[in-house]
């Protein structure tokens, strides 16, 4: 009786850690130049902020605005006076030492939106060696609740958002600001100190469970070979 006792140890320790939640590591904010404060000539409607790209048909509407912001001098916008071809701005980072396939990606912004006639929105992508990978829309129409008649003005809203990592052989993070909507689109929208946090499974708890299990899994099956 002593032997089926001490086989059956390791079951129980095994069983206490997939009983307990997996403890989670938070690494800090790795999106590169989040507060859009570096960069070459910002205080111009032409300036582009150090790992931020302008792309679609209309490199006008997009802008680093010194109008508002959060903190320090920059926000990054696209401020839409007529209707028209549609903008982007679009960040990469790679995914590389920092999270992988199924992991969590927690997400802040601040915002500060004036849309009439159509939609823009913020979009994530979590993309393969192939460049392919799903959107993650977060969509916004109307007017934020800072919104008091200016960007100067107005206040931002906090956002906070989490999304999976839904694409396997993720090696790259998109993220881009869109006109979106449709060429009817007017208005603005600034976003400002925009950070990213992957929460993974702490190695340790899992190596753990990983042992326990195997260890008393190896002593049941011992227990039922012996004569």
């Amino acid at each position: 009786m002593q032997i089926i006792k001490t086989k059956l140890i390791p079951i129980a320790v095994a069983l206490c850690f997939a009983a307990a939640p997996l403890h989670a590591s938070a690494a800090g904010n790795f999106w590169v130049n989040s507060t859009f404060e570096f960069g070459t000539d910002l205080n111009l409607a032409t300036g582009t902020p150090d790992n931020w790209n302008r792309g679609g048909a209309d490199g006008s509407i997009l802008q680093v605005s010194t109008a508002n912001s959060v903190s320090s001098s920059h926000s990054l916008g696209i401020i839409k006076p007529t209707a028209g071809a549609y903008g982007e701005w679009y960040s990469d980072v790679s995914l590389a030492g920092i999270a992988g396939f199924g992991d969590t990606i927690k997400l802040h912004w601040s915002e500060l939106f004036n849309i009439s006639g159509g939609e823009m929105r913020l979009t994530v992508r979590f993309l393969d060696g192939g460049g392919n990978g799903p959107d993650n829309h977060f969509v916004v129409t109307g007017n934020s609740s800072g919104w008091l008649g200016t960007a100067a003005g107005s206040l931002f809203s906090e956002r906070n958002e989490s999304l999976l990592v839904n694409q396997p052989g993720a090696v790259t993070m998109r993220i881009q600001l869109v006109s979106g909507g449709g060429d009817s689109t007017i208005g603005t929208y600034l976003i400002d100190d925009l950070t990213a946090i992957a929460v993974v499974p702490e190695p340790t708890t899992i190596a753990l469970l990983g042992m326990g299990g195997l260890v008393g899994w190896n002593g049941l099956r011992r227990r039922r070979l012996a004569p």
